[in-house]
């Protein structure tokens, strides 16, 4: 939160276009967040495998265990940072709340909502390109909203560029442990 409450002024247009950008980015944020949870613990998951088989089960040095158990945590360590900007995100009525004023209890109904499963959520493959949507509608709403949200990871495009490809080195390490137990 910022040292000093700042005063806004937000015009009747700027508060429906603002208020049209927190619509559509409440549901994207609330089902890029649960995939990206899933596969945090996915990337955990396969990380430790790939430890366990390469120092247990193959018997190699330390060094390259480790080595390799932090080539694997890395992506998963990026994909965690993306997670909690977007939880960060979560707390959208209150800090319109204290932006907009009475659009507070429109986008709580909106969370309520979301929460309660009344919203499509997004596919499982779309989800890499969510990224890049949340991107871009988290943009806008900083341009209208200023400083009161702190969402520099999902605005950044070389960190979007970095969450897609962790996003995807994630799901292909989970193969390689998938393949790791069954053939190798």
């Amino acid at each position: 939160m910022m040292a000093e409450e700042q005063v806004t002024t937000i015009t009747s247009e700027k508060k429906q276009r603002l208020l049209s950008i927190f619509e559509r980015l409440l549901p994207l944020v609330d089902s890029l967040a649960d995939k990206l949870r899933l596969f945090l613990i996915l990337g955990i998951l396969v990380t430790l495998w790939l430890v366990v088989w390469c120092h247990f089960l193959k018997h190699y040095s330390l060094s390259i265990t480790v080595t390799l158990g932090i080539a694997a945590f890395f992506p998963t360590l990026i994909l965690a940072r993306f997670w909690w900007a977007l939880e960060e995100l979560k707390n959208l009525p209150d800090i319109a709340g204290q932006v907009v004023g009475d659009a507070k209890t429109e986008l709580q109904e909106s969370v309520q909502n979301i929460r309660a499963g009344k919203v499509p959520k997004v596919g499982f493959f779309s989800a890499g390109k969510s990224l890049w949507s949340v991107g871009a509608m988290a943009s806008e709403a900083r341009e209208l909203v200023g400083s009161y949200i702190s969402i520099s990871t999902l605005v950044n495009p070389f960190m979007l560029v970095l969450g897609v490809i962790s996003f995807v080195s994630v799901f292909l390490l989970f193969l390689l442990g998938i393949m790791l137990v069954f053939f190798v």
